[in-house]
């Protein structure tokens, strides 16, 4: 694995952020729901874990290993590089993520949530009816090879009970 970002486009900010997209050998991607508090970035979303780099990260993997330890307890040292994406931060900037790639085939309840509400598994197809960032959404798409999303903006409602797409409960992927 190169832990080194993707390079930043001329004249644009350096990378500081990192996010981890888990996905599992059935195809499902692991989302984080994120609190729903006043000034967090997208509160009360389906998000990937990740967030800023602090002063002793000495790489975006290690930030991105470290988020991922403190917001879920897991430890992956095997990230890989996918892409650099920009989100918009709380103030309306732009802010550049280093989005890593991870195999992981557990079962999100028995994990230590730190952050957030809840870990799930969900298929591409149905994450169009979550409340989640575009970029999230195509992020996941360009990562299992789909088309680019279509019909966005949906309405920002979850799914209906047991239409989470992902697998039947008591079934662990």
């Amino acid at each position: 694995m190169d832990p080194r970002p993707i390079p930043s486009p001329p004249g644009s900010p350096p990378v500081r952020n990192a996010s981890v997209l888990l996905h599992n050998d059935a195809g499902v991607y692991l989302l984080h729901l994120r609190d729903n508090l006043p000034g967090i970035w997208e509160p009360g979303s389906w998000s990937l874990p990740g967030g800023g780099g602090e002063p002793g990260d000495r790489s975006l993997a290690e930030t991105a290993r470290r988020e991922l330890r403190e917001e879920t307890g897991l430890d992956l040292p095997g990230l890989e590089p996918f892409a650099v994406e920009t989100a918009t931060g709380t103030d309306g900037s732009p802010v550049l993520i280093q989005v890593f790639t991870a195999r992981w085939n557990g079962d999100p309840a028995t994990l230590h949530l730190t952050e957030g509400v809840l870990l799930h598994w969900f298929r591409p197809e149905v994450m169009p009816r979550l409340r989640l960032s575009l970029s999230t959404l195509e992020l996941v798409h360009r990562h299992a090879g789909l088309p680019a999303p279509t019909g966005w903006p949906v309405s920002p409602q979850e799914p209906p009970a047991g239409e989470t797409g992902a697998d039947p409960p008591g079934r662990r992927p």
